[in-house]
């Protein structure tokens, strides 16, 4: 048998040296630390545009899940319930900044009107605050009001129009002034001032302040209604053309 010998295998003539590693310069360093700065600065913007738009629907919802209450609590607690907007509460101790406060209150005394109110009703304050929500109107949004509520967006205190309602006890555009309804013992909306139920949805308009502003675009707002027999929706309204206030266009509801 024969074998086939190989010469053996001859070293190479020069060894594979590793290239060196170049680092960066200072102009690539700086242009890096330019781009990433303007994204930054663009992407931070719309976050908190995003964080804003949230925080205004998430209110929203809670507000009219708080209208809502109104019909269970009617019939869970056997006594008529009222909703009462405002008056919007100055700035002072022990709250530095000025806030909207929307109540839920039960007819404990039955005399179908709105008391004095506190949990538990005393001789003073005979009727029931089963609820509450607070909306800050000036100041920072944080823990605040008797309830601990922690707030979910703010509203303007240049513009109180961007905050309006229909078909209440008072529909002007103080805050200053209280606005109720009262949903009796068969469902319904009454309006307080006349004792008649409801011909057309009270309705209840929020906006942000970056609306009011001009900063949160495009301008959105939610429109909370109450419906003579008593059920809540909202309805997300976008203003495609800011220069008209007049154009809003219902999104969901």
């Amino acid at each position: 048998m024969m074998r086939l010998l190989l010469p053996p295998a001859r070293p190479l003539p020069f060894a594979p040296r590793p290239r060196g590693r170049r680092g960066f310069s200072l102009v690539e360093l700086l242009a890096v630390l330019l781009i990433l700065g303007i994204m930054f600065i663009i992407g931070g913007s719309e976050i908190s545009k995003a964080w804003k738009r949230q925080k205004v629907q998430s209110a929203s919802g809670d507000i009219k899940v708080l209208f809502q209450r109104a019909f269970s609590e009617m019939q869970r607690r056997g006594m008529q319930t009222f909703i009462q907007v405002g008056p919007a509460v100055p700035p002072g101790a022990p709250v530095p900044g000025q806030y909207l406060p929307i109540y839920l209150i039960g007819d404990a005394n039955g005399n179908g009107s709105i008391d004095l109110f506190a949990n538990p009703p005393t001789a003073l304050n005979p009727d029931l605050l089963i609820g509450e929500y607070d909306i800050v109107v000036r100041g920072l949004t944080g823990t605040k009001g008797t309830t601990g509520v922690n707030q979910e967006f703010s509203l303007s205190e240049l513009d109180v129009t961007q905050v309006n309602s229909t078909l209440w006890s008072d529909n002007s555009t103080s805050w200053n002034n209280k606005r109720a309804l009262m949903c009796d013992f068969q469902g319904r909306a009454i309006a307080v001032a006349t004792g008649a139920q409801l011909a057309a949805p009270a309705t209840l308009v929020l906006a942000h302040v970056g609306v009011v502003n001009g900063s949160l675009m495009p301008p959105t707002r939610y429109v909370l209604s109450i419906n003579p027999v008593w059920s809540v929706r909202v309805m997300k309204q976008i203003n495609a053309t800011p220069s008209d206030p007049t154009k809003w266009v219902t999104q969901n509801g």
